[in-house]
């Protein structure tokens, strides 16, 4: 790519007219002429231009490998800002649409964002874009030299958790069986997941313990699943209600398991018209999770 093409193309990405870059330093004209390979600027309306362009002068000067370099210094700046900022869907269109989309670092980011967004429509409930989300993150996640462990083991366990659901939803990409979740137990939500699946399993572990020494409303459905095991289903349901009325952000699907553990503990306690409603209440949030 000629300097004169490199000036050009920034120059139209950034939705400048000629005029504008051109400024009160050189003629409209001038410019068109070495964005035309039909003049050549001298050293010091290359650094004039690369000023108002917000680039460097090596990166116009730069060939092959260098000028790889160069452009990805021009642009790995702004998608991380991007990623910082919080706008996750900004960030992953700018690595899509980015000239170096295939670098490793672009990868490790993009991997990230689409993860996050995974975890975003996860919460919303809809769990048919999570997966694709997910699905997108460990894509990218195989194409990057990074270790990208956490955010594998991470969806793997959303996509187990989401089974639990509906054997519907699962990944495109990978056997969520065959991937391990541990890497991911320091992380709340997988930790708690994984112990609801030992949960249904009958199978949970003595780190229930841990959960019960902690007020939140993952340690509180645990909580209320091994009451239930031990037939205490008053106190089970008391746990449960308290997990609706918590002020913390609980994850759609979540509401899911706790109204179909609120159905039983109204039925085992009589409350058969509890249960009907809760009932009611299951089957409606399952449409809603499964309809996007």
């Amino acid at each position: 790519m000629t300097i004169g093409e490199k000036i050009k193309n920034i120059r139209m990405a950034k939705l400048m007219t000629q005029s504008e870059l051109a400024g009160n330093e050189i003629t409209r004209n001038m410019l068109s002429q070495i964005e035309n390979d039909s003049a050549n600027p001298s050293l010091s309306t290359l650094k004039y231009l690369a000023a108002r362009l917000n680039i460097s002068v090596g990166y116009l000067l730069s060939e092959g490998e260098d000028e790889r370099f160069y452009q990805k210094q021009s642009e790995i700046l702004g998608i991380k800002k991007t990623y910082l900022s919080g706008d996750l869907h900004i960030c992953r269109d700018a690595c899509l649409n980015s000239s170096i989309s295939d670098d490793d670092e672009v990868r490790l980011i993009l991997a990230e964002c689409c993860f996050g967004i995974g975890i975003e429509e996860f919460f919303e409930g809809n769990l048919r874009a999570s997966a694709e989300s997910f699905d997108e993150a460990i894509e990218n996640c195989s194409a990057t030299i990074y270790n990208t462990a956490h955010i594998v083991s991470s969806a793997a366990a959303y996509f187990r958790y989401m089974r639990l659901i509906s054997p519907t939803v699962t990944s495109e990409v990978i056997d969520e069986n065959e991937v391990s979740v541990y890497p991911a137990l320091n992380e709340k939500f997988p930790n708690y997941a994984y112990m609801l699946e030992k949960e249904e399993q009958k199978r949970i572990e003595a780190t229930m313990e841990d959960y019960e020494m902690t007020d939140n409303i993952y340690s509180l459905h645990l909580s209320a699943k091994r009451l239930m095991r031990s037939r205490k289903f008053g106190n089970a349901y008391e746990k449960l209600k308290a997990i609706l009325n918590s002020e913390d952000r609980v994850a759609m699907p979540m509401l899911y398991f706790v109204f179909c553990d609120l159905e039983v503990c109204c039925k085992e306690c009589g409350d058969y018209k509890g249960a009907y409603e809760f009932s009611i209440n299951k089957l409606e949030h399952m449409q809603k999770l499964l309809s996007q």
